[in-house]
């Protein structure tokens, strides 16, 4: 079975990749709230129709999220994704810069809803622990 894209528009693409099971996010630039919103639940959909139990965002060009917006991913993402099945969100994340610091907080608020979430400076490394959970 091949890999299946949900969405790839110029801010976001997420495809399930079928080796090795992991849902793939890539973040390319700015999204406005409702493109955030809309493809972060479009994951949702994957981990549901996938029992997905690995997410890999790579979040390195990632640019500015609103606090609404993160307030929202702790509110409404994170218990549907939780639900669904999800068990590590692995995040990919910049040497330094702002997303990384932000990409911090909201690990916090993950490991507060029984999603581990760690932080990775390579797709391989994350890769292998959101498959696995090994290495991480």
């Amino acid at each position: 079975m091949d890999d299946q894209i949900y969405l790839d528009e110029p801010y976001l693409s997420i495809r399930w990749r079928n080796v090795p099971q992991i849902l793939f996010a890539e973040w390319k630039g700015y999204a406005t709230s409702a493109e955030f919103r809309a493809a972060l639940l479009k994951g949702v959909q994957a981990i549901r129709e996938h029992h997905v139990v690995g997410y890999v965002s790579d979040a390195r060009k990632a640019t500015v999220f609103v606090t609404e917006d993160l307030q929202w991913v702790s509110e409404v993402w994170l218990p549907q994704a939780v639900n669904a099945g999800l068990k590590r969100m692995a995040m990919v994340t910049a040497e330094q810069g702002l997303g990384k610091a932000i990409i911090e907080d909201v690990a916090k608020e993950i490991d507060n809803h029984g999603l581990s979430m760690r932080k990775f400076d390579s797709v391989g490394a994350a890769t292998v622990w959101a498959q696995s959970g090994l290495g991480g």
